[in-house]
């Protein structure tokens, strides 16, 4: 049976919208403060006294203690309640950011960078659990597309804010100013966002009665049980995704200390000039994420494979033109791995969630986003902190990072496998249930999907 179009509700409408925009601006925040590091690391590199191997060392001690952290935020947003989460990344995060700007040593930024990255952990699984009870069904595509536009964004505008700060000022000067906007993110979480929407203060009963329409009339609930978080991990299924998300966006990480390393350290182009043309660059995948819901809701009837497929090769593809073009002008070369490849993430983060709602159930999220984004952490972590030994210093110009951008592609492309192993699932289904999710279907069942 086909799937029945409906009018599409706003994003932005009444309360529910306002926690919206608390969550894009609170992910805004943590995103732009993780961006000008790696940003700054001409900077702060160069003051610090680090070599290449510990400029990728620095930039990865985060990822090591983001890693843990995201499986057991996850977890303790289903459990206990992913506002808390929030509020924990945010404040841990703002302090940690501040105090950075007063180190002196390699190891004393290295363990500032992995504190930081444990508060990181907190806000990825957090946010997508919050989203996936908010906004049910094919919304809940556009709401998480929406979302990773506004991280995404944070790229494109930390260039125009950290680098004529680091230039005119200090990377020190940066490092606070940037901190300081925590404080209006905290306000704004704690006013405008709860776990449930009937537990928001000055929410109307028709809108509660509009959210728990649109999720069918069923319950969503608060908090779940250990045993029913482990419920949903046993489907084959959700096995292979988690796998495919190690792999489909991992490979951007790398983008963030070599780019900036490559423009302005190899090609010797001044930061200011840097600073206009980034944005202008990074907006790409910023404005198609604001697209990706209502395309993944409007083509192939709904299905989230294609674009969970389409993400990753878009990145491999990114980075190969990245090698190709490595002796072009750095424009060019600077679109192809910091915008084109960097569509895998609105393609992938943007319509997973949706995926992990509709194959197992909305209140889940947290324990699924978690698991899968520590498995991406823990690749990208290891390609991150080795990175540094690939750069081939006898070679003249970009050409020295090209080992990077060909590690990167094969990783891409890697991703691709598993998700063609997981059964498809339509963004239609991703909404609360009545009772507990369906049994995984045998493998000869093929794609096999529900369709509403």
């Amino acid at each position: 049976m086909s799937i029945t179009a409906t009018a599409a509700p706003r994003l932005f409408a009444g309360k529910r919208g306002l926690m919206l925009a608390s969550i894009l601006f609170l992910n805004f925040v943590v995103w732009l403060d993780s961006a000008k590091f790696s940003l700054l690391n001409p900077f702060w590199s160069v003051d610090l006294h680090l070599t290449t191997a510990q400029i990728s060392s620095v930039t990865a001690s985060y990822l090591l203690g983001y890693f843990p952290l995201l499986l057991l935020a996850g977890i303790m947003a289903d459990r206990i309640g992913a506002k808390l989460m929030l509020v924990i990344c945010i404040c841990g995060v703002t302090v940690l950011s501040a105090t950075m700007a007063f180190v002196q040593t390699y190891e004393e930024m290295w363990w500032r960078n992995f504190l930081f990255g444990i508060f990181f952990g907190f806000l990825w699984a957090p946010s997508q659990r919050l989203l996936s009870v908010w906004f049910p069904g094919a919304l809940n595509a556009r709401a998480t597309s929406t979302w990773m536009s506004s991280c995404l964004v944070a790229g494109v505008i930390a260039p125009a804010i950290a680098l004529p700060l680091a230039n005119h000022l200090s990377w020190r000067d940066a490092f606070l100013i940037v901190a300081a906007l925590g404080v209006p993110a905290l306000v704004l979480l704690l006013l405008f966002t709860s776990n449930k929407p009937e537990k928001l203060r000055g929410i109307g009963a028709a809108e509660i009665a509009s959210i728990q329409e649109e999720h069918r009339g069923a319950t969503v609930r608060e908090k779940l049980t250990f045993r029913e978080l482990g419920r949903a991990l046993r489907s084959r299924s959700v096995f292979t995704m988690i796998i495919a998300t190690a792999f489909a966006t991992t490979p951007t990480w790398l983008s963030g200390p070599w780019l900036p390393y490559g423009l302005i350290t190899l090609d010797k182009v001044n930061p200011d000039t840097v600073a206009w043309v980034s944005p202008l660059i990074a907006a790409v995948p910023v404005v198609f994420g604001l697209f990706n819901g209502s395309l993944v809701a409007k083509f192939f009837g709904g299905r989230t494979r294609p674009w969970l497929v389409a993400g990753p090769a878009c990145g491999a593809l990114g980075f190969l033109m990245g090698v190709l073009l490595d002796n072009s002008t750095w424009v060019l070369w600077g679109f192809f791995i910091g915008a084109f490849a960097f569509l895998c993430d609105p393609m992938f983060w943007g319509t997973v969630n949706s995926y992990w709602s509709g194959i197992a159930r909305p209140e889940v999220t947290g324990t699924l986003n978690g698991a899968s984004a520590a498995m991406q952490v823990a690749v990208g972590w290891i390609i991150t902190d080795q990175s540094g030994k690939w750069i081939n210093t006898a070679a003249e110009g970009r050409s020295q990072l090209n080992t990077v951008w060909i590690v990167g592609a094969v990783i891409f492309a890697l991703a691709i496998i598993p998700v063609l192993l997981s059964r498809e699932v339509r963004v239609h289904q991703a909404v609360a249930a009545t009772s507990e999710p369906m049994a995984e279907p045998s493998l000869a069942a093929g794609d096999m999907d529900v369709r509403t």
